[in-house]
């Protein structure tokens, strides 16, 4: 079976890139992603039931 050269270069390219980059960050699954949901949440516009909206039905 003959030896793919765009696969090999594409492992030896892959395996460079890995050795060479800094590792992934570690984080807390659960309680940072509550948290992010929640300041979302936070930032949104404030609800349509303010008197301006009343007022023009």
């Amino acid at each position: 079976m003959p030896i793919d050269p765009y696969a090999a270069l594409n492992a030896m390219l892959r395996a460079e890139a890995a050795r060479f980059s800094p590792p992934a960050p570690v984080r807390q699954p659960a309680e940072s992603a509550t948290a992010t949901a929640v300041a979302v949440e936070s930032e949104g516009e404030p609800p349509a039931t303010s008197p301006a909206a009343d007022s023009a039905a």
